[in-house]
Order: C-alpha cells, then structure tokens, then sequence
C-alpha cells in the first residue's frame, strides 16, 4: 500500500492519496460515518485506489481513513479512540474500484455516489442521499431520510434487486429492455412513464403497492418509500450506430 498527504494550510484541508493490490474478487468495504463517498470506475486491473479529503476545523484530533485486509478489503474513516467530532469537521473518499470487486459502501449523512462500476453495488445511509448510474452488476440501495436518484439497464434473469428509503423521494431511469417485473410501494405520489396497476392498502404504511412489468418479467426488482414520491422515468438504451 503507498500513501500521500498535503496539508493546506490556508484552508486547513488535507488530502491523502492511498492504493492497494487486490486479490481476485476481493469485495471492498467503505465505511465513512463523517462525509461523503464517491465512486468510480477504476479500471480492469485489481488496483484500488482512494483519495480523502478532510476538514478538522482547527482539531487536533484528525479524521482520517485507512484500508485494511479481513477478508474483505475495508476503508474506515475514524477519529482516533476516545475523541469526538466537532462542528465542520468532515472527510470526505473518492474511491476508483476496478471490474470484478463487489462494494458494500456506509454512511450516515453523508452521500453516496456510484458511477460507472462493473460490479455488484450494496449501499446504506442513516440518511443521506443515494445516486448510481452506469452500474454493470446488481443493485441494494437503502437510506432514511435521503433522496434515491438511478438509472437500471437490463436486469440478469433470476436476479433480485432492491431501492429503497424510508421518507425519501425515489427517481428511476428506466430503459424498456429492463426485462423485470417491478413491485412498488408507497404513501406518496406515483409518477411514471410505464403502466403500473396499483393496490390500496388502507389503514397501512405504505398505504399503497403496485406492479410494473418493462419488457419480459425474468428479474425482480424492489422499490419502497414509505412517503416519498416514487417516479419510473423511460430513458433511451445506447444503440450502436
């Protein structure tokens, strides 16, 4: 593992730079109670490589994030033991995941960002918001309070999926090749480009399901918000000229 830093004094920003050798299919773990995670694509070689960004506000207790190997390979964010976080004190990951690694990403309000990533994405906030595109794999989103904004491709046969938040609002790009039955739940508002029958569920939270079906109903596909709005989106597949 190498790693960098570069202190602003200015600012009192810090910023580290950090890589690691993976072993095949090695999942990678992110763990960041104190900021935001961003990912990215990184390539179809086994190199992970993460970037920090931290605010301590004047601390001299420092966030700070570091990996390590049990099993899975694992970045936590942490103060050291027996310290507190004080007011605008953050750190925030940038991480570029290659093809092949699951990830399995936490926080607690910060955001989580996935772009791009060939691999299977697992991902829960306390209550920030959630946004994936571009994602060649399965998804399992969940969040409180936070907002879920994604766009699905063709599903895999047999594959179960999952987007889900508490009070949040859901927006799903959709392409008509998804190929899975959708159920949905909900107290708020329904809004979609696809037909959907919806079911009543009076005296219940959510008080309402419906169904979709976007092409041939091979794959299975979760979305609740208990009330938030829930809208499916049609979005062009990409066509070879």
């Amino acid at each position: 593992m190498a790693s960098s830093a570069e202190v602003d004094p200015e600012t009192l920003i810090e910023r580290t730079e950090s890589t690691h050798a993976l072993a095949p299919k090695q999942i990678v773990r992110i763990d960041n109670p104190f900021g935001d995670v961003r990912i990215r694509f990184g390539g179809y070689e086994s190199q992970l490589e993460w970037r920090g960004v931290a605010q301590n506000a004047g601390s001299a207790h420092k966030l700070s994030a570091t990996g390590s190997a049990t099993g899975a390979f694992e970045i936590a964010v942490r103060l050291p033991a027996g310290t507190t976080v004080i007011p605008g004190q953050r750190l925030d990951l940038t991480a570029y995941v290659p093809e092949g690694h699951d990830l399995q990403i936490r926080t607690e309000q910060g955001l989580i960002e996935v772009r791009g990533v060939h691999a299977n994405v697992y991902a829960r906030s306390s209550s920030g918001d959630i946004s994936f595109r571009g994602i060649r794999g399965l998804i399992d989103v969940e969040t409180g309070g936070g907002d879920i904004e994604g766009q699905l491709d063709a599903a895999p046969a047999g594959s179960r999926q999952r987007v889900a938040t508490v009070t949040g609002t859901i927006i799903l790009g959709l392409v008509d090749e998804l190929n899975a039955a959708l159920t949905l739940a909900t107290s708020g508002v329904f809004a979609t480009d696809y037909s959907i029958h919806i079911d009543p569920q009076p005296g219940q939270e959510p008080n309402k399901t419906a169904r979709a079906e976007i092409g041939k109903p091979e794959a299975n596909i979760e979305v609740v918000s208990k009330r938030g709005e829930i809208r499916l989106l049609r979005r062009l597949g990409f066509r070879p000229a």
